[in-house]
């Protein structure tokens, strides 16, 4: 989250967040219970960041589970949700000369494509050109559309690189 774009009044609640739980003191503790098993598989399911449950599977866990083991990992999760949250789509959007596909799910309860303080449905708005960007929105699809709904994420993607002219095209 980004103070900025908090209401004043909740601002000191993301302050004391940061440098309380995910400081020094509580942030192994926080990590520890964070990154169990239970808790992964409560958040995908529970909070419907999958919508097609038959995802969340022994792979997916595992893919996820697997880089908390690894040495350092406390600290980079402590950073990356203790850190700075990075540039916002609409200062990125207008410095793009490329096309851009957007793939969102539409029933993505995290980011809503119509809410939140970035929605993804005014994107077109911070492209240098109308048709630069193209959104689509994959409806009954979570948060992680490329493995709720992989089919139609690449039959997407395939149809949009077709569809590039060659003067669109990224050379190698």
């Amino acid at each position: 989250f980004r103070y900025e774009d908090l209401p004043t009044a909740l601002r000191p609640i993301l302050y004391l967040f940061k440098r309380v739980l995910l400081g020094p003191r509580l942030g192994g503790y926080f990590f520890s219970n964070f990154k169990t098993r239970e808790n992964v598989q409560s958040i995908l399911k529970k909070q419907g960041v999958y919508r097609n449950e038959t995802s969340i599977d022994e792979e997916l866990l595992e893919t996820l589970l697997e880089p908390g083991n690894d040495e350092g990992a406390e600290s980079v999760f402590l950073k990356v949700f203790g850190g700075p949250p990075g540039p916002t789509p609409e200062s990125i959007l207008p410095h793009l000369d490329c096309p851009v596909l957007a793939l969102w799910g539409g029933a993505d309860p995290w980011t809503p494509v119509d809410g939140g303080m970035h929605p993804g449905s005014q994107f077109h708005k911070y492209t240098k050109k109308e048709d630069q960007l193209e959104l689509i929105v994959l409806p009954n699809v979570g948060h992680c559309p490329h493995d709720d709904a992989p089919v139609e994420v690449n039959r997407h993607m395939l149809r949009w690189l077709k569809d590039l002219s060659p003067s669109t095209q990224l050379s190698p």
